[in-house]
């Protein structure tokens, strides 16, 4: 790497620090006003268009989705897809690229005008909404429902209120997938964000969907390798 490109990386890595602490403060003014989850929205006014300054944004879709969806036979490539917590937008895109109708929503509206705005031309509804009121006619609408790092940022009420909100969106036949973060059963958990345990996502069960693949895999974070379920459900 060159000196240039090793500046470059510097001043990212910087940028992304300041977001974590700006996310960190964020999120405790919304707690302490009574709403842990309205800082999304202040945080992406806050970047300004600079993606350094969200913590979790990537700007490529998550390669352990990426990998799962490449091996999806053609036919099930199709249909309506929902995407849960679009954030900027790569995941969807992705979904789109392979053939899906998608509708990609997030909390924030000013995540969802930017990442409108970085994909202009793909086949993508995209929305502001909010998990916990989401359209009733959403409701078995999608034969793909994809979650990945969304709903490991909740915790408490809202942890267990997220992960039933997914499984009524999925129409009959259709497909769950979640990627998260993961902790034993027995592990302590601290965040944010916060890792999902095994016994968290039975619920999928109670509500009538059938597990069809449970994967245990690592993510690469800065030099560290990150525990994460991965994930797929059939209603």
């Amino acid at each position: 790497m060159g000196n240039n490109d090793a500046g470059r990386q510097g001043e990212q890595d910087q940028k992304h620090a300041e977001g974590r602490r700006k996310a960190d403060i964020l999120r405790q003014e919304a707690k302490n006003r009574g709403n842990e989850l309205d800082w999304f929205e202040e945080l992406y006014k806050e970047a300004d268009g600079d993606h350094a300054r969200v913590p979790w944004a990537e700007m490529q879709p998550r390669s352990h989705f990426v990998e799962w969806l490449d091996a999806l036979p053609a036919e099930r490539k199709k249909g309506r897809a929902l995407d849960v917590g679009c954030g900027l937008g790569d995941n969807a895109a992705v979904m789109a690229d392979v053939g899906f109708e998608v509708t990609a929503f997030d909390l924030s509206m000013t995540g969802v005008q930017w990442a409108a705005r970085r994909f202009p031309n793909k086949r993508i509804d995209w929305q502001q909404a909010d998990l916990f009121d989401l359209l009733p006619f959403w409701h078995g609408m999608f034969d793909l429902v994809h979650e990945t790092y969304t709903i490991q940022s909740l915790r408490g009420g809202d942890r267990e209120k997220g992960l039933r909100a997914l499984a009524p969106l999925v129409k009959e036949g259709g497909t769950l997938f979640l990627l998260c973060r993961s902790a034993g059963n027995d592990e302590e958990v601290t965040g944010p964000p916060w890792p999902l345990r095994q016994e968290e996502l039975e619920v999928f069960k109670e509500l009538g969907l059938t597990e069809v693949s449970f994967e245990r895999l690592f993510a690469e974070s800065n030099g560290r390798s990150i525990p994460h379920f991965r994930v797929e459900y059939r209603k």
